[in-house]
C-alpha cells in the first residue's frame, strides 16, 4: 500500500508587489493559511523581518531599488512541505523630492541658523542661487551648500535651484 501525502501552502498574496522609493515604505504584513501542525520558516532576500508569528510575518522593505524575494516553507510531522514565493520590486522615484523650508532664523541660537534644502534629491542639486527683493544675486553655489544669511537684513528672499535640468523657484523669509 502506498501513501501519497500532499502539503499545500497557498500564499494568499498577489504574486508581485511594486513600490517606489519616493517615501519610506511602511512595514508590510504577509500571511499564509494556518495549520497548527505545521512549522513555518520565512526568508527574505532584502529588508528586515520585524516580527514573525507562525503563519504571519511583518517586513520592513528597504528603499533601495531592486527586486526582493519573500519565501515561506513548512514542515509537518518532520516532512518538508511546499514553498511559496512572493516578489517585491522597489522602483526608483520618478519625481524630484525637495523640501524648501519657508523661513530660517540666523540668530546664533543653534536652531534653524542656516537655510538648506532637504529631501532625497537635495544631493543632486546642480545650482543654487538666492536673490534679494531687488533681484540681486547675493548667494550662489554649485551644490546644496547652506546659506547663513550673514550681512543680510530680515525680509523675503527668492531661492532658485536646478536639479536634473528642472528649475525650482521658492520664496524664503529671513527672520532676525
Amino acid at each position: 500500500m502506498k501513501w501519497w501525502v500532499f502539503i499545500l501552502l497557498p500564499f494568499h498574496l498577489l504574486a508581485q508587489e511594486t513600490y517606489d522609493n519616493c517615501f519610506t515604505i511602511p512595514p508590510q504584513t504577509y500571511q499564509v493559511d494556518y495549520d497548527a501542525d505545521k512549522n513555518y520558516y520565512w526568508q527574505i532576500s532584502g529588508g528586515q523581518i520585524t516580527s514573525t508569528i507562525d503563519n504571519t510575518v511583518t517586513i520592513q522593505w528597504p528603499d533601495t531599488v531592486g527586486t526582493y524575494l519573500l519565501s515561506v516553507w513548512t514542515t509537518r510531522f518532520g516532512c518538508e512541505g511546499d514553498t511559496s514565493y512572493h516578489e517585491v520590486t522597489i522602483q526608483n522615484c520618478i519625481y524630484t523630492q525637495l523640501f524648501f523650508p519657508n523661513s530660517f532664523t540666523p540668530n546664533g541660537d543653534g536652531i534653524n541658523d542656516s537655510y538648506q534644502i532637504r529631501g532625497r534629491s537635495a544631493t543632486e542639486i546642480e545650482y543654487l542661487a538666492i536673490y534679494n527683493r531687488w533681484g540681486e544675486r547675493i548667494f550662489e553655489v554649485d551644490n546644496n551648500q547652506p546659506w547663513n544669511g550673514n550681512n543680510c537684513p530680515a525680509g523675503v528672499y527668492t531661492v532658485s535651484v536646478f536639479v536634473k535640468n528642472n528649475r525650482y523657484v521658492r520664496s524664503i523669509t529671513l527672520v532676525r
